[in-house]
C-alpha cells in the first residue's frame, strides 16, 4: 500500500494544467445544491462566493464560500510553470502560447532566474517587457538586469483556443459550460480539504506554508484566484505543494 502522506508528481504533457485536479484533491464537503447566478463566469478550481440572492458568483476578494468543482464559462485559462526561454539582445521571444492573462494590466507573469526566490521586474525601464496579446517577452531597452543571452523561467496563464479545447475534450453536451447545461446547478467544495488547483496568481513566488488569500478585483483583477498578496483579509489556507514545470498545480491546505 502506498504511503498516503506522500504525493506523486504528475508529468504534464499534451494535457493542460486546467482547473482543479479532482483525482488528488481530498475534501469532506462538496454540496451540489447551489445555483449559479445567470451572469456569473467562473472556472473550475476558482474561489466562489454567495451573492445577496444566495446565488454562486466568482469571489471578488471577500466572503469566499468555497472552490467551484465545475466551470461556468465560455473560455478557460490554462497555467504554465517554468517555461525556459533565452532572451537575446532586445529581440521579442515567443512563448509557447499567446493571449496571456493580464488581469486588466501588468504584473500577472512571473519571470525569474529560478522557479523559487526573487523574480525580475516587468517594465520598460525595468528587467523585461511582455506583449500579452502576442505572447512575447523581451529584455527592456534600459535598466534590465537580465544578461544578454540569459535564460529565464516564465510562469503565466493563457486563454485556451478552440483547438486547445477540442484537444482537451468537451463535456457530454459538447460545451465548455458545465453548469448552465445542468440547470445552473453547481457543486462547491467547502473546507476542510486539500485542493490542487491551477487557479492561482501566476506572478507570485510561492513557498511552503505560505498563507493564501482570496484574490480581489482591485489586485490585477485576481477575482476567483488564490494569492499570497494580502490586499484581501480573507485567508484561504496554506501552501503545501509548490507548482513546478512537471506538476503546475498548487497544493492548498484548505481551512
Amino acid at each position: 500500500m502506498s504511503n498516503p502522506e506522500r504525493w506523486e508528481a504528475y508529468q504534464i504533457g499534451a494535457a493542460r494544467c486546467l482547473g482543479i485536479d479532482l483525482k488528488r484533491s481530498q475534501y469532506v464537503n462538496d454540496y451540489g445544491n447551489y445555483v449559479a447566478a445567470s451572469a456569473a463566469d467562473f472556472q473550475a478550481g476558482m474561489l466562489v462566493s454567495l451573492d445577496a440572492n444566495q446565488k454562486i458568483v466568482k469571489c471578488t476578494g471577500s466572503n469566499p464560500f468555497g472552490f467551484a468543482k465545475f466551470a461556468k464559462t465560455t473560455g478557460r485559462y490554462a497555467t504554465v510553470v517554468g517555461e525556459y526561454v533565452q532572451l537575446n539582445a532586445l529581440l521579442a521571444t515567443n512563448l509557447a502560447h499567446a493571449n496571456l492573462f493580464s488581469g486588466g494590466g501588468t504584473g500577472t507573469v512571473r519571470v525569474g532566474a529560478a522557479l523559487t526566490g526573487s523574480a525580475y521586474t516587468e517594465g520598460a525601464t525595468e528587467d523585461y517587457v511582455i506583449n500579452y496579446t502576442n505572447g512575447t517577452i523581451a529584455r527592456s531597452d534600459s535598466g534590465s538586469t537580465i544578461s544578454d543571452g540569459g535564460y529565464v523561467y516564465v510562469n503565466y496563464m493563457y486563454a485556451m483556443t478552440a483547438a486547445d479545447e477540442q484537444h482537451e475534450g468537451f463535456n457530454f453536451w459538447n460545451k465548455l459550460d458545465d453548469v448552465t447545461i445542468q440547470d445552473s446547478r453547481i457543486t462547491v467544495i467547502t473546507p476542510p480539504g486539500r485542493i490542487f488547483t491551477s487557479q492561482y496568481d501566476p506572478a507570485v513566488t510561492y513557498t511552503i506554508n505560505a498563507t493564501l488569500y482570496s484574490g480581489s478585483s482591485a489586485t490585477d483583477n485576481l477575482s476567483g484566484f488564490v494569492t499570497t498578496k494580502t490586499t484581501s483579509s480573507a485567508v484561504i489556507g496554506k501552501v503545501f505543494q509548490l507548482p513546478t514545470a512537471d506538476d503546475p498545480y498548487l497544493g492548498i491546505e484548505y481551512k
